[in-house]
């Protein structure tokens, strides 16, 4: 989990090289797990992708592509952006497949309240986050087909809520073990951000 925040982050700074070697990297990690989960996210996305790579294309100033006319042409800057942008957000999705095809769903939501345990010192209850990510996570994986859609058409009505399975009554977490790796991770992450700001 602290490896995936601090991909997130030095993602911010990858120019297209890095990216690319980035991307080769998690490719042959999704061919082994978590590929199918891959392009399901991809193609749910699909969309915020492509208006990314527009807004960018259209509104970033720079030299017009010459192809097309001028007042319906993107820009080269703009068209770099686009798919700089795109391609991080791309590579940010394999890697939170590749997570997710590797962790099981308690070490995963452990993770996460590990992480979010310093908010606490803002008033914020992260023990609250998790077990909401919990029972998420445990609706959409025993929902029946079509539950959400009878839901959704019911008005979100309590009858209509109704029908699907309830929740544990307690749900419990093993605080995660430390490794190196993630003591060394977060002590790089404050340093990343005070370097790209």
């Amino acid at each position: 989990m602290s490896i995936l925040l601090a991909f997130g982050v030095a993602l911010h700074s990858m120019q297209t090289g890095t990216l690319l070697v980035s991307g080769v990297l998690l490719a042959g990690m999704l061919i082994r797990k978590g590929g199918r989960r891959f392009l399901r996210l991809i193609k749910k996305a699909r969309w915020l992708l492509l208006s990314m790579l527009l807004v960018y294309a259209y509104a970033t100033p720079g030299e017009y592509v010459m192809l097309l006319p001028e007042s319906m042409a993107p820009t080269h800057e703009g068209l770099h952006a686009g798919l700089q942008q795109a391609g991080r957000l791309v590579l940010m999705v394999a890697a939170l497949s590749v997570l997710l095809a590797t962790t099981p769903r308690q070490e995963l939501i452990a993770g996460m309240y590990w992480l979010s345990w310093p908010l606490r010192f803002f008033g914020l209850a992260p023990e609250r986050f998790a077990v909401r990510l919990w029972l998420t996570l445990h609706y959409v994986e025993t929902m029946p087909k079509g539950a959400l859609r009878e839901v959704w058409a019911q008005g979100w009505r309590l009858e209509a809520l109704q029908m699907l399975e309830d929740g544990p009554s307690l749900v419990s977490l093993a605080w995660p073990r430390w490794r190196w790796y993630d003591i060394g991770v977060l002590m790089v992450i404050p340093w990343v951000f005070w370097v790209l700001t």
